[in-house]
C-alpha cells in the first residue's frame, strides 16, 4: 500500500521491485490512488492495482476520520472479501490521527499479518515493525527498502524508476516542434506550483531566476504545472518578453517525456521533482519546511542542488498551509541562482566538449 503523492510512488520502486522478486510466486495487489498510479508500468510490481479515493491517505488538507472511512466503504468490503495473508504499508505514519484511521482500516482488511513502519512509535498495532524516525537523516528509499529488508528480500538496487511510453516520447518531440523550440539553446524548466502549499518559493523569485536565465545563457524557458496553477499564468505574465512556453497539464508519462529534454529544471520541493531525480534530469530544488535529508535527491546527488531556507523553531514541520511562511520567505533568488549557475556552468561546459 502507498498512497501519498508522486514523489513517494516514485521513491518506493525500489521497494516494489525487491518485494516483486522475494515474493514471485504470490499474487500481489498494489493499492495506491489515482493520480500517481500512472508513474509505474505497473505490472513490473503488481499482479493488479486498486485505487483509494483521493483523500483517503494522500497528503492534504485533513478531513474528519469517518468520512475519509465512509468515502472508501467499497473499496474496503472489496479488500475484505479477497483474504490477503499480508498487507505491506510503505508510508510512514506521520500523526496519530493517521496512526487511528491506519489501525481502523487493517481491521477492516482483515489482512493476517500487517507490516509497515513503526513511525516514532505510531506504528504499535502492527505485526512487524521497522524503525521509523520521521525527522531523522535517512533518506525515504532506504526508510522503504528496510520494510523489503524485514521480509527477507534483497535490497542492493536502490535505483528509482519512472515510467515514460514511447508514445509519451513522440508527443513531447512533436510538441516541442510545435511550440517553436530551438534545440540548439539551453532548455531550462521551472515548477513554480507545489502540491502542498507551504512548499510552495515566491512567485517573483522564480521570475528573477528565470530572466538570469535568458540574460546569462540565453535559455528557452518553460513553465511547468497544473491546469489549475494560477501562478504559472502569473510568472508567464511577468516573463513575456522574453517568451517562455507553457507546459501545463501533461500526463505524469509526457511530463517526464519533457524533463527528459530539458538541460535543467528548477523546482519547488513537490512530486515532479522526484521524477527528475529517477530519469537522472538535472535539478535545483528548494526545500523549506520539509526535511531534505529525507525527501531530497536520491539517483542524482552529483547533478542536483538543494536550496533550503533558514531553520525556524517549527522546522522540520509537517503543515499543509502556515501562517508565516518564515522558512520559504527566508530563501532569496541569490541563494537558488548559486545552485543553478553551479549546474548551467557544467552544462556549458559539455557542450563544448561534445562539438
Amino acid at each position: 500500500m502507498e498512497a501519498g503523492g508522486i514523489g513517494d510512488i516514485i521513491m518506493s520502486t525500489p521497494v516494489l521491485r525487491a518485494l516483486r522478486e522475494r515474493f514471485s510466486s504470490s499474487n500481489i495487489t498494489l493499492l495506491t490512488v489515482p493520480r500517481t498510479a500512472q508513474a509505474l508500468n505497473i505490472k513490473h510490481y503488481a499482479d493488479r492495482v486498486l485505487y483509494f479515493n483521493q483523500e483517503a491517505f494522500s497528503k492534504g488538507p485533513s478531513k474528519a476520520i469517518y468520512k475519509q472511512m465512509v468515502s472508501n466503504l467499497k473499496l474496503l468490503w472489496t479488500l475484505r472479501k479477497e483474504g490477503f495473508d499480508m498487507m505491506i504499508d510503505l508510508e510512514a505514519i506521520e500523526t496519530w490521527k493517521s496512526s487511528l484511521l491506519r489501525y481502523m482500516f487493517y481491521i477492516c482488511v482483515g489482512a493476517k499479518n500487517r507490516v509497515g513502519r513503526n513511525s516514532d512509535g505510531k506504528g504499535f498495532f502492527l505485526d512487524v515493525k521497522v524503525h521509523d524516525d520521521l525527522f531523522g537523516r535517512v533518506h525515504e528509499v532506504d526508510r522503504k527498502l528496510l520494510i523489503a529488508r524485514a521480509l527477507g528480500a534483497e535490497t542492493n538496487n536502490p535505483k528509482q524508476e519512472f515510467y515514460i511510453s514511447p508514445e509519451d516520447r513522440a508527443f513531447i518531440n512533436n510538441w516541442l516542434l510545435a511550440s517553436g523550440v530551438d534545440g540548439n539553446r539551453t532548455i531550462v524548466a521551472i515548477q513554480p506550483g507545489a502540491f502542498v502549499p507551504t512548499r510552495q518559493w515566491q512567485s517573483k523569485g522564480f521570475v528573477e531566476v528565470g530572466r538570469r536565465l535568458c540574460q546569462k545563457y540565453e535559455a528557452q524557458i518553460i513553465i511547468t504545472g497544473g491546469s489549475n496553477d494560477n501562478v504559472v499564468y502569473e510568472i508567464k505574465d511577468e516573463l513575456k518578453d522574453v517568451k517562455p512556453i507553457l507546459a501545463i497539464g501533461f500526463s505524469l508519462g509526457r511530463f517526464g517525456a519533457l524533463l527528459e529534454r530539458v538541460q535543467l529544471f528548477v523546482s519547488n520541493d513537490t512530486g515532479p521533482f522526484h521524477i527528475a531525480d529517477a530519469i537522472n534530469t538535472p535539478f535545483v530544488v528548494i526545500f523549506g519546511p520539509e526535511n531534505s535529508y529525507r525527501y531530497g535527491p536520491y539517483d542524482t546527488r552529483a547533478s542536483s542542488r538543494i536550496v533550503t531556507g533558514m531553520k525556524v523553531s517549527c522546522s522540520p514541520c509537517l503543515k499543509y498551509e502556515c501562517r508565516t511562511h518564515e522558512c520559504m520567505e527566508s530563501i532569496t533568488p541569490d541563494m537558488v541562482w548559486e545552485g543553478v549557475e553551479s549546474l548551467m556552468k557544467k552544462t556549458v561546459r559539455e557542450k563544448q566538449l561534445s562539438r
